[in-house]
């Protein structure tokens, strides 16, 4: 990949900021606003990061990470441990939160295609809204568990497996770890 201006690379920072924070892309509008400039020096400006290697499109025309920008963004991932045995790798720290990685260990959420084995990346926070995927833990001793998260109008909590042999676990109280931002599958050769 070649090398990104100071200009691209606050764009560039600007876009993978967003998407962790808020699971999406920013729009060129959103680009255009935050930098104070038009709609066509947003475009130009991401077309070149995608010229240079660091962001693709997808199928549907819509910005994605780059193939080896996802994987570097994993490689550059550094061994850590929550204290509680169950390790993860830390990635970045930033005004808006930490991020990491964690190695999925089960299938709760095979429905939604993040098995077992699969490298998941999580926002650190303390809140989430209802429908999100999170790292989780009830207070009565559960332990933690990747879960869609759903708020009762009678304020219960639910966390639901996206796996139809798991059940859900109700809870008056329910502490967030992280909320999943993405995952990716190394497959064997």
């Amino acid at each position: 990949m070649r090398n990104l201006t100071e200009k691209q690379k606050e764009i560039y920072t600007y876009i993978i900021d967003n998407f962790v924070g808020t699971s999406r892309f920013p729009t060129l509008t959103e680009i255009a606003r935050t930098f104070s400039f038009g709609r066509r020096a947003a475009y130009d400006a991401v077309a070149s990061i995608i010229s240079k290697g660091y962001l693709a499109k997808s199928p549907d025309g819509s910005l994605m990470l780059s193939e080896e920008e996802r994987k570097n963004l994993i490689n550059r991932a550094i061994p850590s441990s929550d204290g509680e045995g169950q390790s993860y790798f830390s990635l970045r720290d930033t005004d808006n939160g930490s991020y990491f990685t964690l190695q999925v260990f089960s299938d709760e959420m095979r429905n939604i295609g993040l098995m077992k084995g699969d490298l998941a990346l999580f926002l650190k926070t303390e809140s989430a809204k209802s429908g999100d995927i999170v790292l989780a833990s009830v207070s009565d001793g559960d332990g933690m568990m990747i879960r869609r998260l759903f708020i009762r109008p009678d304020g219960l909590f639910d966390l639901v497996p996206e796996n139809d042999s798991m059940g859900r676990t109700t809870a008056r109280c329910v502490i967030i770890h992280a909320r999943l931002v993405m995952s990716t599958r190394r497959y064997s050769e």
